[in-house]
């Protein structure tokens, strides 16, 4: 089951970053992602209903389970959103591969048991001369390129925070419980970004918002970060985060195919560096 899960991650999140792409083209970012997760947190919400899960009446341990959903939600899919209107979907995905180095990063300090080895230092060594290089490389196109660059790679920042918490502080929490309330708290704080910087008359109901938006709900977030929680429950994180290993490749292929999206040859090098530098880190 845990293979499993691993494989459908990775073919679902490579193909998100498309889905997300080929929405704003219709839609404006901050609305797509604050629909896209009040959708999905009221499915789950009618899950647990079904399922009479319980939540805790407890506060202080609500608030403790919900926090990450600033992180994992409000904060990381904000900035991924608003960085796909400059930069291409591939990009995004590459950028995103950065998330490895940052768990790795935080578990120094929040995950004493998972420690890395010398070639894990080299990998992220080696990612981050990758990174560099494509930040050079974005800075060096246009200015509104390189912020999508830097908005990306802040919203890696924020989800592995978000992961690297529940793994070191929710081992015990049920999974339904932390998706619903990590992602309403992630759902709450985007709308109010929403509201304060974008006119709702900006999102236009077409073909192309509605699916985008129908997938990402479903595949992207409902069926994707129930796995996701799943798998944290089952093995290391650093081990989950191999997913942002295989997804960039996913993403590129499917953007060079749908949207005919290219990468330059400091991108690419860029890209390359950063992928062998993810495969370096989690390796065995």
């Amino acid at each position: 089951m845990t293979y499993f899960i691993f494989s459908l991650l990775c073919l679902i999140w490579g193909s998100t970053w498309l889905a997300i792409k080929i929405g704003l083209q219709d839609s404006p970012p901050l609305w797509s992602a604050g629909f896209r997760f009040v959708i999905a947190a009221l499915i789950i919400l009618v899950i647990n209903r079904i399922r009479n899960v319980t939540y805790p009446a407890d506060l202080k341990r609500l608030w403790k389970i919900a926090f990450p959903g600033i992180f994992m939600y409000g904060l990381s899919y904000s900035l991924v959103y608003a960085a796909e209107v400059h930069i291409s979907s591939s990009l995004t995905a590459v950028i995103f591969a950065s998330f490895p180095f940052l768990i790795a990063i935080f578990s120094i300090f929040m995950l004493q048991e998972e420690k890395l080895s010398s070639r894990g230092w080299f990998g992220l060594a080696v990612g981050f001369l990758g990174i560099v290089v494509v930040f050079y490389d974005s800075l060096a196109t246009s200015r509104f390129v390189f912020l999508g660059t830097v908005l990306a790679a802040f919203g890696a920042v924020a989800s592995a925070y978000g992961t690297v918490y529940i793994r070191s502080r929710l081992q015990e929490e049920d999974i339904f419980v932390m998706s619903a309330v990590q992602m309403s708290l992630g759902a709450v704080i985007i709308i109010l970004l929403a509201v304060l910087s974008e006119p709702l008359s900006d999102f236009k109901v077409t073909a192309r918002s509605v699916g985008a938006l129908s997938y990402l709900v479903v595949f992207g977030t409902v069926i994707a970060f129930l796995g996701y929680y799943y798998l944290l429950k089952k093995i290391q994180a650093i081990k989950v985060s191999q997913i942002t290993y295989i997804t960039p490749v996913i993403a590129v292929i499917l953007g060079y195919i749908v949207l005919s999206e290219r990468f330059t040859v400091s991108a690419a090098l860029g890209a390359i560096l950063v992928l062998f530098g993810v495969m370096l880190v989690v390796r065995r």
